[in-house]
C-alpha cells in the first residue's frame, strides 16, 4: 500500500506511535522509543516514492529490494541498535549505549524497514516472563493480571496490542514461542544459524547457547512471517540455504509433536491447547499424507 501511495509511511508511523502512546502506559512494553528519528524516516520515504518515476525500473524493483519500505519494527533489548541503550535486562548495562547497528537491524534497514521502538525483556533474557530492576514488569494486553511470556515478552505484547505490526526477537527455549503464546500472536524460531545473531547479547560464541539460541520475527498476521524472516535473514541466505522462493512438498516432511511432560513440576496441557494441536496434526496428517510421530517425555 506505501509503495502504491495507498498509504504513507508517515500516516502509518503516526498511527503506531499514537498507539504505543495509548497503551504503553497500561502493559510497559516498549522501554525505549524512536518516535522522532522514525518520523523523519517516513518522510523520507514518502519523499523518495513521491518523486521516484512509477515506470522507472527501480520502482518496479522495489517489492524486491525493498520489501519493507516505510514499515516500521520494533526489537526487544538484547539487539544493538545504533544510539539506543541495550541492557539485555541486566541492570550492570543500564548504560550502554550502542554503537552499531546489530547485523538483523542493518537488514532491516536496507529493506526499508523504520526502526520504531526498543521493547522489554527479562534480566540476562533468562526467564519466560518480562520482568527486570530496570524497566519492571511488562503485563499481558488481554489481562494485565497476567504475563506476557518471555524473553522476548515485550515484542509479544506490543503487537498484540496493536502497538507494532512485526517485532524481532530470539529464542533458546522459548522466548519467541512463549511470548507467541501467552499474547496471541505469530512466532517462529528458524533454525541454527539461519538469522545472524551478532550484535545480540548475550552473545553465545559456543557450545549450548550458540546451538540452540537464534533470532526469529513475531508478527500480527502468519502471512508476514515469511517476508519478515527473508528480510531477517537476508536474500542470500533465504535462497541458497533455505530455497524460500521454491514450492515446498509437504508430504516430504515430517511432523512430531507432544501432549505434554510427565513430570509433578509441570501443569497438564490445556484441554482446548490439546484438542487444537491434535486437529492441526490430523489435517497435516490426512491433506498431505505426511509422517506424523507423537513423543513423550
Amino acid at each position: 500500500m506505501i509503495r502504491q501511495r495507498q498509504l504513507t509511511s508517515s500516516e502509518l508511523i503516526s498511527a503506531y506511535i499514537s498507539r504505543i502512546r495509548i497503551i504503553n502506559p497500561v502493559i510497559n512494553a516498549v522501554v525505549e522509543d524512536n518516535f522522532e528519528g522514525a518520523q523523519k524516516a517516513a518522510a523520507d520515504v514518502d519523499v523518495y516514492l513521491d518523486q521516484l518515476d512509477k515506470n522507472s525500473d527501480e520502482y518496479k524493483k522495489l517489492s524486491e529490494t525493498k520489501p519493507l519500505l516505510g514499515v516500521p519494527f520494533t526489537i526487544k533489548d538484547t539487539y544493538s541498535v545504533k544510539g539506543f541503550r541495550c541492557t539485555a535486562g541486566i541492570y550492570a548495562r543500564r548504560n550502554v549505549v550502542a554503537d552499531y547497528d546489530s547485523d538483523v537491524v542493518k537488514n532491516l534497514k536496507e529493506a526499508g524497514a523504520i526502526h520504531l521502538a526498543i521493547t522489554n525483556v527479562p534480566e540476562a533474557a533468562f526467564w519466560f516472563e518480562c520482568n527486570n530492576r530496570i524497566y519492571g514488569r511488562t503485563k499481558n494486553p488481554y489481562d494485565t493480571r497476567r504475563i506476557a511470556g518471555g524473553s522476548s515478552g515485550g515484542e509479544g505484547a506490543i503487537i498484540a496490542a496493536a502497538g507494532s505490526v512485526i517485532g524481532v526477537g530470539s529464542d533458546i527455549g522459548g522466548s519467541i514461542r512463549i511470548p507467541a503464546l501467552c499474547n496471541g500472536v505469530f512466532g517462529l524460531k528458524p533454525s541454527e544459524g539461519a538469522i545472524s545473531l551478532n550484535g545480540h547479547h548475550p552473545n553465545f560464541k559456543g557450545g549450548y547457547g550458540k546451538r540452540m539460541c537464534t533470532s526469529g520475527p513475531l508478527c500480527r498476521y502468519a502471512k508476514d512471517l515469511s517476508i519478515f524472516f527473508r528480510v531477517m535473514a537476508g536474500n542470500d541466505v533465504a535462497e541458497n540455504r533455505f530455497r524460500l522462493s521454491k514450492p515446498v512438498s509437504m508430504n516430504k516432511l515430517r511432523f512430531f509433536y507432544m501432549e505434554g511432560i510427565n513430570s509433578f513440576m509441570i501443569e497438564p496441557l490445556d484441554k482446548k491447547v490439546k484438542a487444537t494441536m491434535i486437529k492441526s496434526v490430523k489435517y497435516f496428517e490426512k491433506k498431505y499424507d505426511t509422517s506424523v510421530f507423537s513423543l513423550s517425555c
